[in-house]
């Protein structure tokens, strides 16, 4: 009789257990095959090197295989959206970074909604915050920031910076230094960092805000100058550059790189992302791989990163808010 009534509650346990496509042998067993990891960039872009340094570095702590698949257009976005429609079941990590919100909220300012957003991930945490550097051309007359802020309060408009694509990554650091300075100049938007430093480098722009692994190498060559760096720490990989905070302008700039999953993930499979990526970025070869690149490795936990993508959020809301309503360069 007994048994008879335990039979339905067993039932019901095992339906739920199932519906949540997730049993509780197979989370304490994750991974038991390889691990896709999407990069929203095409190969040798900026998200190149971080994710094959954590992907080295994870795979030694799971024991299972970290494919990294490119997936890269529309400015990041199709990654994006392959990542928050992949199956919740750990087997797809996304590579999250602050180009999600300057699409999503570039979509919203323009009326439109955006096909994934940070609702639609859980975040497992962040590994990399990025600054930029002010750039300028070999021959500019331009030393110093200093230079560039008084020669630029003296002729509003006149000088021109490059970027990445307008509400690209690497437009939101020029407009939150002329914010901080006062200061005016034209953009001049491009299909991506490598062509916006170009137009440095030929001279064609008078600065530009870029991360470090695109830029160090043409500074290490002679190719353009760096000013500052848009952090409040110099980098190890360029101790010279003075930062912006203590050049005493507000200007801070640094881009977060992390992994998200899809909402839904199985909460015991988060925790153990959670706990891979803890490790991973005590790994000395991990950590001397992204130093050389010339980025700086900066652990967020997930509640961490959740606040400071929130804030990040506000903060490029208003920079778009104020730009004219244009297409994105894809």
């Amino acid at each position: 009789m007994r048994a008879k009534k335990c039979f339905p509650v067993l039932a019901l346990a095992l339906t739920l257990t199932l519906g949540l496509g997730f049993s509780p042998v197979c989370a304490a067993d994750y991974p038991t095959k390889p691990i896709t990891l999407i990069n929203p960039y095409p190969p040798g872009g900026f998200l190149d090197i971080p994710g094959r340094a954590f992907a080295a570095a994870a795979e030694k702590i799971l024991g299972k295989p970290i494919v990294v698949a490119n997936k890269p257009g529309a400015a990041g976005m199709i990654g994006t959206v392959a990542g928050a429609q992949a199956p919740p079941d750990g087997y797809t990590v996304m590579m999250g970074c602050t180009t999600i919100t300057c699409a999503v909220e570039w979509e919203l300012v323009n009326g439109r909604k955006p096909l994934a957003t940070r609702q639609d991930f859980i975040p497992i945490g962040a590994y990399i915050l990025s600054p930029t550097l002010i750039s300028v051309p070999t021959n500019s007359p331009w030393k110093t920031l200093d230079d560039l802020v008084r020669d630029c309060k003296a002729k509003p408009g006149h000088y021109a910076f490059s970027s990445g694509g307008l509400y690209g990554m690497s437009h939101v650091p020029a407009e939150i230094l002329m914010r901080a300075t006062g200061i005016k100049a034209r953009h001049v938007p491009h299909k991506g960092g490598a062509p916006a430093l170009a137009a440095v480098v030929g001279g064609h722009v008078d600065f530009t805000t870029q991360f470090c692994p695109s830029t160090i190498p043409l500074y290490r060559g002679n190719k353009l100058r760096v000013l500052a760096v848009q952090s409040d720490r110099r980098l190890k990989s360029i101790p010279e550059v003075p930062t912006v905070k203590e050049l005493g302008v507000d200007a801070e700039y640094n881009a977060w790189i992390g992994l998200l999953v899809p909402k839904d993930t199985p909460a015991p499979v988060v925790k153990k992302l959670r706990e891979v990526l803890e490790s991973s970025v005590k790994d000395k070869r991990f950590v001397d791989t992204i130093e050389t690149a010339g980025e700086v490795v900066h652990y967020m936990n997930h509640e961490e990163l959740t606040k400071y993508w929130e804030n990040e959020t506000v903060q490029i809301a208003k920079i778009w808010a104020q730009q004219p309503k244009q297409s994105a360069a894809k």
